[in-house]
């Protein structure tokens, strides 16, 4: 989208909304983080560890929940499996089942234990092939054309293949759940797809819900998807383009499995608003998140001095791995402030605009949060983030870097504009992404059925 399209649209205006929203009901972050794990949110569910681990109540329904990486994934999925967990511990008992390379013995998982109020199990699984998937899915794209559809395809053939150079059997996990026999299994990520055609069949077959995670891509309009109409009890999308995806393979066959999931994302305005200690001596600046959370591929963004000579008189704060960095009028500044979730919060509130550099995830949380703060956001065009943000009107989004300074330097230039997107972005990501009894009673309906 250039900025002369998104001009096109009259700069929205309105109140903000009322009082702040009850906090997502999350699990608390794990007991023991390696030091570069990212903190997660203080607005958690107050759950003891104690009555976590306790015996099961043989009155509630027991989620076995699947997943690659547990201990190490801090990226998107993780964040939006754990809301999932979180949001279904209030009404079942929840068990991990986390599918881990265990071949290097000197970073073995311990076999089980507990991640606050998660008791984790860990299941020795063959490394996934991202990479290589990666590549090769690049390389059979079929781009757009006058007479291809009009977004980036994989062939039908080629598809399958490829979601299989991701998966991770594991005969240990599938041994697990016959030990803990659970009422309902959640597979969640595309490393799992392959334990929703494993699992048994008969009466005593759980429930299966699929989560697929795949944000943009267009395999989840392939062929290779529609198997999980018949062996799928639900398929949950987390975005507008997910689920309209999922509809053309999966609904194709059975609509009503198909459910569109809104997580939630409290945001902490009252701490974030009071600041971080010496970010007011920097006056206006923009906030670039490049490498977030610390345990995550970083972007191969515009370098940071490159950002500060084109855009003039402003600061640069980025967020990125090891220490963050802040430059103004010369000054360079590498920050020692704790890499957390709450720090993250604090700068987007201050910022003028938050710009993301980073390969994308399939939920978009960051945008979600900025536009909770009233910041306009600019990010990766095809990006589950830019469809935030042309759904609030709270943002803009760039297809190269000529065009990322231009949409950044529209919202530096234009203070009106930006307070408008920003009141926009807000309103919409109150309405949509901070209902948190809404995601527990969604996720009752469809999870336990």
């Amino acid at each position: 989208m250039s900025v002369t399209e998104s001009r096109l649209a009259e700069v929205p205006t309105g109140a903000e909304t009322g009082p702040e929203p009850p906090a997502v009901p999350t699990a608390p972050p794990p007991a023991q983080q390696s030091p570069q794990a990212p903190a997660e949110s203080a607005d958690v569910v107050g759950m003891t560890i104690e009555s976590a681990r306790a015996e099961p109540h043989p009155s509630r329904v027991t989620v076995a929940v699947v997943m690659t990486s547990w201990a190490t994934d801090w990226g998107e999925r993780r964040a939006a499996i754990r809301m999932v967990a979180g949001a279904l511990a209030l009404s079942a008992d929840i068990v991990v089942v986390s599918l881990d390379d265990r071949s290097d013995p000197s970073r073995l998982p311990p076999r089980r234990t507990f991640d606050g109020i998660f008791p984790i199990h860990s299941a020795s699984a063959r490394v996934p092939q991202r990479r290589l998937g990666q590549v090769l899915r690049s390389a059979l794209e079929r781009r757009p054309s006058s007479s291809s559809p009009a977004s980036p395809s994989v062939p039908e053939a080629a598809a399958r293949k490829l979601l299989a150079t991701d998966g991770q059997p594991s005969s240990e996990a599938l041994g697990i759940l016959d030990h803990l026999k659970p009422d309902v299994v959640v597979l969640a990520g595309v490393e799992t797809l392959w334990m929703a055609e494993a699992m048994p069949v008969g009466p005593s077959r759980p429930r299966i819900v699929v989560l697929p995670l795949l944000g943009t891509d267009s395999v989840l309009a392939s062929d290779a998807m529609k198997p999980l109409a018949e062996i799928a009890d639900a398929v949950g999308a987390f975005s507008d383009t997910e689920y309209r995806l999922l509809s053309r393979s999966v609904g194709s066959r059975r609509p009503d499995v198909i459910h569109h999931l809104r997580l939630s994302f409290p945001v902490n305005r009252q701490a974030a608003h009071s600041g971080l200690a010496g970010v007011a001596s920097f006056g206006r600046y923009l906030l670039v998140i490049s490498g977030w959370p610390e345990l995550t591929d970083s972007a191969v963004g515009p370098p940071h001095d490159y950002l500060r000579a084109v855009l003039g008189d402003i600061s640069v704060a980025e967020v990125r791995p090891g220490q963050w960095l802040v430059t103004e009028s010369g000054r360079r500044f590498d920050v020692p402030w704790s890499s957390t979730q709450m720090n993250v919060w604090r700068l987007m509130a201050g910022a003028v605009a938050t710009l993301d550099v980073r390969p994308q995830g399939p939920i978009g949380r960051e945008a979600i949060e900025s536009l909770l703060f009233g910041t306009p956001v600019v990010v990766p065009a095809g990006s589950i983030a830019a469809e935030h943000a042309k759904a609030s009107n709270g943002g803009l989004w760039y297809g190269s870097p000529g065009e990322m300074i231009e949409q950044v330097r529209y919202f530096l230039d234009d203070d009106s504009a930006r307070e408008g997107f920003g009141r926009a972005g807000r309103e919409w990501a109150e309405r949509e992404h901070n209902d948190t009894q809404r995601l527990v009673d969604e996720l009752t309906r469809i999870v336990l059925g």
